[in-house]
């Protein structure tokens, strides 16, 4: 693994907390975990709509379900943490602000959606103990409502977290731009 310095554009071994070329303060993410970003955005929301999905038509259990999505939070929230405690130069502030700033919210809305879809299987354990066609209809309605409010969520989250990661890309080559007068070293 290695880590790319924000500065230069450098890669630097993952041991190192500063750039071995210019001497900047590393950030705190490697590059093995910023490169596969967009795929893994993308993949967490996919996986979350397929055991939705599983869920509902009991494919998998509760156990199972809860277990995913406790995973993907914990590591979105790892990617958070991350994200607020990366060291950015002030100077390069200006082109990672607004980039950050629709991360974090996506990242917050992703957590959001993960959380009104924890509720699925408690619905699902009412429907399976309604004694009523009336309860039973409700309890359908909820459930379909909740499915369709989290994963809706997800979704923006996810394309807020994509937005974030293609400001990056944009904002490097900008910076690079500017730094080397037009030419890329």
């Amino acid at each position: 693994m290695s880590r790319i310095c924000i500065r230069c554009g450098h890669t630097n071994p993952d041991t190192e907390n500063y750039c071995v070329k210019c001497g900047a303060t590393l950030p705190r993410i490697s590059q093995a975990v910023a490169r596969p970003a967009r795929v893994k955005v993308t993949k967490n929301y996919d996986t979350i709509k397929l055991k939705v999905d599983q869920l509902l038509s009991y494919e998998i259990s509760v156990d199972e379900y809860l277990n995913v999505l406790d995973n993907i939070y914990s590591k979105v929230e790892e990617a958070a943490n991350t994200v607020s405690s990366m060291e950015i130069p002030e100077d390069l502030m200006p082109y990672f602000k607004e980039q950050i700033e629709i991360g974090l919210t996506g990242i917050d809305m992703f957590l959001q959606a993960i959380n009104e879809l924890r509720v699925l299987p408690e619905l699902l354990e009412e429907l399976d103990n309604a004694e009523s066609d009336e309860v039973r209809e409700n309890l359908l309605q909820e459930i379909e409502k909740i499915k369709d409010q989290g994963l809706s969520l997800a979704a923006e989250a996810t394309e807020h977290l994509n937005i974030a990661l293609d400001m990056a890309i944009e904002n490097m080559s900008k910076w690079k731009e500017e730094e080397t007068g037009g030419f890329y070293v």
